[in-house]
């Protein structure tokens, strides 16, 4: 199971643009950064226009805030931020912080974050009509 995961994250980052790795040593990651990578996991089946379509449709269309000390719109001109909160809502991504247990956790954090910023731009016309 710790092999598959880790050979699925790999993967992940390689396609997310981040460095490409052979694998990710889950036994070399420490306990903390373990435990948030898994949190992560669900990074490898994500697509971001698939995911926003499929929200869309079933009438929900709050964008993604990624959860640190204050929420962060990726993807969301800061000009709009208070408008689409208020208008839009917000959904936190899972597994989204502002602590960083270390850079295989950091190359996950970011692929979160590409994904979200792709996902509310798509939400983002939708929600405010444009």
């Amino acid at each position: 199971m710790k092999r598959t995961l880790g050979v699925a994250l790999a993967g992940l980052l390689a396609l997310s643009g981040c460095q490409p790795m052979d694998s990710i040593d889950l036994e070399a990651l420490s306990p903390r950064e373990r435990d948030a990578v898994s949190h992560l996991t669900w990074l490898q089946d994500a697509d971001a226009t698939r995911d926003a379509q499929r929200a869309i449709r079933r009438g929900d269309r709050r964008l993604l805030a990624m959860a640190t000390r204050g929420p962060d719109l990726p993807g969301v001109p800061a000009d709009q931020v208070s408008r689409a909160k208020s208008v839009c809502g917000i959904r936190y991504v899972e597994g989204s912080t502002d602590a960083v247990m270390g850079q295989t956790h950091l190359k996950l954090l970011q692929a979160a974050r590409d994904y979200a910023s792709q996902y509310n731009r798509i939400m983002l016309d939708t929600c405010l009509g444009k």
